[in-house]
């Protein structure tokens, strides 16, 4: 009984209890009181016969229904009962906390009430991430809201101040933190922009991982590093959308700029087995090209001697197909011609084996280094040009450091606002001058235009420039004047293409 006893001892206000109540509290395992759940329903009754995850959703569906009714109070009450019977099922705070911050917040008018509801979305998520302080994907859901709901949404212009200025959840009292006790607990009270605040959950999710705490899983790695800069870069695009052209914001792009490429210098580990750095993708590609090079320098004209060794011991009719010109070939040759390309590949292996005796073993390994090189040049070149588009970023974040790019977005700035001020004499001319100086940075960086974002940015402004066309030309068209020099832009897709132009 005393080793029972000494190991299953309940913790009270007075003693952290047996070994099994310490090991609970250590890896936080220790589920919601029942006492807290209401003792007449019939989730209490399911949850007291273990029958926890039947309690769940039945109280699940209960939430549903109050939802539909736009009964919040019940809705917040369920919710709060879901998540005492399964504090450690993340995918409860996962969906509830989209759920409030997304969902249940556009359903009221005012945006002050949309607000508190997407406070209280990111306080769910919290108080998730206190019973599963080591699950990255709860932490990069938190960081992920955070950004694009204050910082993105319809209602940015009102999130933005509000967020930065609310000490309530910036600084809350201690006993009403949930993050209390958590590795979370010290966030920097003075750091209050949103970007900001999602660039540091990113981080903590980031050091979850490289520290082994948590594990990739099915995340993308090459994405999971590239959100605290690019956040950092929304940061700096926040500033200039806030109209702070100052050394602020300036600063803002070149630590953006070193983040950026600190991420380009950082070995990812790749689902093939082998890292690769973003900013040896050129290298990768001349490493390539080298071995390949010294490949078919060993024995110059190898690779088309085997080939033709190949078409010589064809069938006729397959090598007949093969000779003529794809528009020449009937249907049946056409398929000849395919099998006759695939007897005659010749492959860097096949190159290996057929040279000489005395260079083989050289020729082996020169091969196998290309086939190397190429498999990392092809993974890295997909993440940096395909899914990151690292090279843009990079340039972006360099150019927009530059007094040029400097001046045109307050050029841009200003014109917006003296058009909303009616001031429509300097708001052309504000136009006019900011496009003219747009064309001279886009000749000087025209990768600029292959980013999409970049791209969409930019026709806003152009359609803005629309808008006040309208009140200048006598028909009051929206047409721009025939000399406007961004006529390429707006043909960079056929979504471009605006009535009255």
């Amino acid at each position: 009984m005393f080793p029972l006893f000494a190991l299953s001892q309940p913790a009270t206000t007075k003693s952290a209890g047996g070994q099994l109540a310490k090991l609970r509290k250590e890896y936080k395992l220790s589920e919601a009181d029942l006492g807290q759940i209401d003792p007449t329903s019939v989730s209490m009754k399911l949850a007291t016969f273990g029958l926890q995850g039947a309690a769940t959703n039945l109280l699940w569906s209960r939430a549903i229904r109050y939802k539909e009714r736009e009964d919040w109070t019940n809705f917040d009450a369920t919710l709060e009962q879901i998540t005492k019977l399964q504090p450690h099922f993340i995918e409860v705070w996962d969906f509830q906390g989209h759920n409030v911050a997304f969902n249940i917040s556009v359903e009221f008018d005012d945006y002050r009430d949309k607000y508190r509801q997407v406070i209280k979305g990111f306080n769910l998520l919290k108080q998730g991430i206190r019973y599963n302080e080591k699950e990255a994907r709860l932490v990069r859901r938190l960081a992920d809201y955070i950004g694009l709901k204050i910082g993105r949404s319809d209602e940015k212009k009102y999130f933005r101040p509000m967020f930065a200025a609310d000490r309530d959840y910036h600084a809350p009292p201690r006993n009403e933190n949930p993050l209390t006790g958590t590795r979370y607990e010290d966030r920097p009270e003075n750091v209050t922009d949103n970007w900001l605040i999602s660039k540091w959950w990113y981080q903590q999710a980031q050091d979850l991982i490289d520290s082994g705490i948590a594990a990739m899983s099915t995340m993308n790695p090459f994405l999971v590093h590239s959100e605290p800069p690019m956040q950092q870069m929304q940061y700096a695009r926040a500033l200039e959308e806030d109209g702070k052209f100052n050394e602020e914001m300036r600063d803002a792009w070149k630590q953006a700029s070193r983040e950026w490429l600190a991420y380009g210098l950082r070995p990812i580990l790749t689902s093939l087995g082998f890292e690769v750095k973003l900013e040896d993708v050129d290298r990768l590609k001349e490493q390539r090209d080298q071995a390949y090079d010294d490949l078919m320098a060993i024995e110059p004209g190898l690779l088309e001697k085997l080939r033709k060794q190949r078409i010589a011991e064809l069938p006729e009719d397959e090598r007949m197909a093969l000779e003529k010109k794809p528009g020449e070939r009937n249907t049946e040759e056409t398929k000849l011609a395919i099998e006759a390309k695939k007897k005659t590949r010749v492959t860097l292996d096949d190159v290996a084996e057929a040279t000489d005796i005395k260079q083989r073993s050289k020729a082996i390994k020169l091969a196998q280094k290309y086939f190397d090189y190429a498999a990392r040049y092809r993974v890295a070149n997909q993440y940096k040009n395909v899914t990151i588009n690292y090279g843009y970023w990079k340039n972006r974040a360099e150019t927009e450091q530059t007094d040029e790019l400097q001046r045109v977005r307050k050029l841009l700035y200003d014109a917006d606002k003296s058009f909303i001020d009616s001031d429509i004499p300097t708001a052309e001319k504000e136009y006019r001058e900011a496009f003219a100086l747009w064309r001279d940075i886009l000749d000087a960086h025209p990768e600029l235009l292959e980013e999409e974002t970049f791209v969409e940015d930019l026709k806003e402004e152009i359609d803005r420039y629309r808008d006040l066309m309208a009140q200048v030309n006598e028909d009051r068209s929206r047409t721009l004047p025939d000399d406007f020099p961004l006529l390429d832009v707006l043909e960079i897709s056929p979504a471009a293409a605006v009535p009255g132009n």
